[in-house]
């Protein structure tokens, strides 16, 4: 069995039951193999390697590799494109623990939760879709990344968070004059000079919730007024409101009151 889901900037895999692939190279992908159940047998630059129980190999950019599964080995792999395992984004290739060791569970609840996050029947917000990008990239950099790397950069780096969380201010202004548009997270992270992904953990740190929700609250509580005061139909306010579709403001308006739009409406109504 194989399911793949493709992201702009990443690629999530599970492999399970019997398996083989050719060799090939990713030019612009690192790749990490986990392996969850069985044994996969991996051959990476002409070296073989017998991995399990969530001991997984990192295949970098341009390294040939190939490996094989059994019929109870089960392997997630996840792609990342190089340049955002980078620190800071910089050319400089990144320091990574060669074997890192992964809880088999625990990849296995984050792989279904960032899969059940992207496989939104219409689709999920560019935003959304980000923001898991973010939490994906996240915890691989907190279990391939070096310990030295992981240490904090003392004095430099306090005056850093202190700019980070001033700059939050002019970042929340923004947002509160331009939520109804189509915004992206290079938008809103140029605003305090990070890479999308710092952004969104520097913001989630600061708020208290991420960019995507905070934006939706924003919508969702400016629908609630026009669904009471006006007479627009559901579709005209999700795209008045920078919702992707309609269904998507029922799924989320649905979610944060417990109501439909149009249930919200006839107990908004005046009698």
């Amino acid at each position: 069995m194989q399911f793949n889901l493709i992201t702009p900037n990443m690629e999530l895999w599970r492999i399970e039951n019997t398996f083989e692939n050719i060799p090939h190279a990713h030019d612009d992908f690192y790749q990490i193999t986990i392996p969850v159940t069985g044994t996969c047998r991996l051959t990476q630059e002409r070296r073989v390697y017998a991995i399990s129980g969530g001991h997984a190999l990192i295949q970098h950019p341009g390294e040939e590799h190939h490996f094989s599964l059994g019929p109870d080995g089960g392997v997630y792999i996840v792609q990342v494109r190089k340049q955002l395992l980078a620190e800071g984004g910089s050319e400089q290739e990144p320091e990574l623990d060669s074997r890192p060791l992964f809880n088999p569970e625990d990849i296995k609840k984050r792989m279904k939760a960032w899969t059940s996050e992207l496989l939104l029947r219409d689709g999920p917000d560019p935003l959304a879709v980000e923001e898991t990008e973010g939490r994906v990239l996240a915890y691989i950099q907190c279990v391939v990344g070096k310990k030295d790397s992981r240490v904090s950069g003392g004095l430099n780096e306090q005056h850093a968070d202190r700019a980070i969380v001033s700059g939050m201010t002019d970042v929340l202004e923004f947002i509160h004059a331009h939520y109804t548009e189509r915004l992206t997270m290079e938008r809103l992270a140029a605003l305090v000079y990070q890479s999308k992904f710092h952004f969104i953990r520097s913001f989630t740190q600061t708020v208290g919730v991420t960019p995507y929700q905070y934006i939706l609250r924003l919508r969702i509580e400016q629908a609630k007024e026009q669904l009471a005061r006006t007479r627009a139909s559901v579709t005209e306010i999700s795209y008045s409101l920078g919702f992707s579709s309609p269904s998507q403001l029922y799924r989320s308006f649905a979610k944060a009151t417990g109501v439909t739009p149009e249930q919200y409406r006839k107990g908004a109504a005046p009698r």
